[in-house]
């Protein structure tokens, strides 16, 4: 064989290898059809009595069954030997294509192993990544899906194997109730991987994703697949880290797609968190499915009323505004709007369904309710910020509004976010004064200098969308060994202070609980709780952009003894109508303890009970400020 045909040899060979397994298959049985013909018609040459039809079959049981030829002792030696060299070359051939079979069973387990087979369920929701906030998405949606029979979740990411990710799963959900978890490897933003996870029946999708660059590349693929399945049902829920990429994010979408933007949520919580002692409890009832959520529903028998009437039929349900037929959101409108026939209501209450009219309207304590109040006036507050992150500039902006002019937040950075001090100090922010100073925080007479009695502190992680875990893990030691220190200086000089912080995981918050803090915001937490709800309706997203607004109804705990007299014994229906004669919506109140650090929130409570309000009592409430 010249160079040339040993070359084209070569390249045929390869080009057959790369064929895959079914071309070797097809090629060697190709090669098996032709060996039993041609050693047929050598037996019909040399012993034509045998007839081409047994020379076939005898040929094709000595290749197939080795064993075959041990009945041949009666045979001259040539046929004999003919007999063994037919069986040789069918070892040969039996074992090449039983070793082929194997490989192919081999690599089907093993794409079954890594999660390779196409989804077949109906109604699923789809997770695309498994960054920080995974497991609170899967809690969350075992808890929506346990008053149905059987639900499903589909999780994918390139992270892990198949069988990686459902045991670090199953670890922590042993028992998922009615969802069904389904794991699949492969990469987010592929369209050949994405492929298997069944877009066409899916009821909606979470990009999960840990930068703004993955999540916006896997919006485009999603969109791109759900429009070429023609499934118009479904959309897509996303968080953006990066503000400036959230109309990029919803070009990207083309209308399938509903992004929260994480600066703008996160820093509104944080900063509200640190005036209202409990209010990131608050929000975390509103957003996770533990407890009351948000729904949306028909009562054809509510037409007519306004909201203040509507809370007063409503024994187990704070109703808090309406949707019309157009699809607006009517969240604590004014008093007087009364509820058109094809307007649906929005209620705050412990599942879909529960929510029931009574047949009268329940009376209120009159003697209770305080006449019109008049707000209190701005305060002026000192404030400590221990850290920043990305999300700093908007905490302040959002703190300038809801203080009195002359307040002064005080910015204390390591070594290293000193390069930041002309970003916060140049604001131009119209009521606080911004200071920024160098602080070692663990180092305890440099923050012993700082505080005063009655500060309010903030604590703020480090945020960086590309930390892995171990990274986020020691960010949140940090954070905790800065609040034994303010633990130990407060107790040391009998201060009180009023702490908040930040922290990156769940997990963490829980043994940071003796550090006195008054609330922790677990950012990834609490995003991963709003994606959850906006995935199972999409309407909801409209409701927590109102409540997250700057000019819109917004979340706020005011004292009790605004709306009714202290020290009487009165029921919620009653402290809902005073707040309803105020123009805001209660759905809960806050106790304090008088001489102790604790709080007790209490959400969505029945209007029947019977509660008596205290100087340290608030009302958790709706309103316009």
């Amino acid at each position: 064989m010249d160079k040339s045909k040993k070359n084209r040899f070569s390249y045929w060979f390869d080009n057959l290898m790369a064929g895959g397994t079914m071309a070797l298959i097809r090629v060697l049985l190709v090669v098996m059809i032709a060996l039993i013909v041609a050693l047929a018609l050598v037996i019909i040459l040399f012993w034509p009595e045998e007839g081409f039809r047994h020379s076939i079959w005898l040929t094709l049981t000595r290749i197939l069954d080795s064993g075959t030829f041990a009945d041949d002792e009666e045979l001259v030696l040539p046929f004999k030997l003919l007999m063994v060299f037919i069986t040789l070359l069918g070892l040969t051939i039996t074992s090449t294509l039983t070793g082929i079979i194997c490989n192919v069973i081999d690599e089907k387990v093993q794409d079954l192993r890594r999660g390779r087979s196409a989804v077949v369920e109906e109604g699923h929701v789809i997770v695309l990544g498994t960054a920080g906030g995974l497991y609170t998405i899967i809690s969350e949606l075992i808890e929506a899906n346990s008053n149905h029979p059987r639900e499903a979740v589909v999780i994918m990411d390139d992270k892990d194997d198949k069988d990686v990710m459902e045991e670090k799963i199953h670890a922590r959900f042993p028992d998922p109730k009615t969802t069904q978890i389904v794991c699949r490897c492969g990469s987010i933003t592929d369209v050949a991987d994405l492929r298997i996870c069944s877009f066409d029946t899916c009821m909606s999708v979470i990009v999960n994703a840990e930068s703004d660059a993955t999540t916006l590349k896997c919006i485009l693929v999603v969109t791109k697949l759900l429009k070429e399945c023609g499934n118009d049902k479904a959309y897509i829920t996303a968080v953006i880290r990066d503000e400036q990429n959230k109309e990029a994010a919803e070009l990207a979408g083309e209308g399938y797609v509903e992004v929260l933007s994480y600066q703008d949520v996160i820093s509104r919580i944080i900063a509200h968190s640190g005036r209202y002692a409990g209010l990131s409890r608050v929000y975390t009832d509103l957003f996770d499915m533990d407890g009351s959520e948000f729904y949306i529903e028909e009562h054809p028998d509510a037409a007519g009323k306004t909201l203040a009437e509507l809370n007063r039929y409503f024994p187990v349900s704070s109703v808090c505004g309406f949707v019309t037929a157009e699809g607006e959101i009517l969240l604590n409108p004014e008093p007087d709007y009364k509820c058109k026939a094809d307007d649906r209501i929005i209620l705050f209450a412990e599942d879909d369904g529960v929510s029931k009219m009574d047949p009268a309207i329940a009376p209120v304590m009159e003697d209770v309710i305080l006449p019109e109040y008049v707000k209190e006036p701005l305060e002026r507050t000192d404030l400590l910020i221990l850290g920043c992150n990305s999300k700093l500039p908007r905490i302040l902006q959002e703190e300038d509004h809801y203080v009195a002019s002359g307040s002064i937040v005080v910015i204390a950075l390591s070594e290293e976010q000193l390069a930041h001090k002309d970003e916060f100090e140049h604001l131009g922010t119209d009521n606080i004064e911004v200071k920024v100073v160098a602080c070692d925080f663990y180092d305890r007479k440099q923050l012993e200098a700082l505080i005063k009695p009655g500060l309010s502190v903030l604590v703020l992680a480090d945020d960086n969308e590309e930390d892995d875990e171990e990274a986020i893990e020691e960010k949140d030691s940090r954070i905790l060994m800065i609040l034994l220190q303010l633990k130990y200086l407060s107790e040391k000089k009998d201060y009180k202070l009023n702490i908040t912080s930040e922290m990156l995981r769940v997990e963490n918050q829980e043994l940071a609980q003796f550090a006195n803090v008054n609330d922790f915001v677990v950012s990834s937490n609490i995003t991963s709780l709003i994606v959850t709800q906006i995935c199972q309706s999409r309407e909801l997203k409209l409701i927590f952009e109102e409540l997250l607004r700057e000019n819109g109804s917004e979340i706020y705990v005011r004292p009790a003894k605004n709306y009714v007299k202290l020290g009487v014994k009165t029921n919620i229906y009653t402290a809902c109508e005073a707040a309803a004669r105020q123009r805001e919506v209660m759905i809960g109140y806050r106790r304090r303890e008088k001489d102790g650090d604790g709080v007790e929130i209490v959400t969505n409570p029945p209007k029947a009970e019977e509660i008596v309000f205290e100087e340290t009592d608030g009302l958790v409430v709706i309103a316009v400020d």
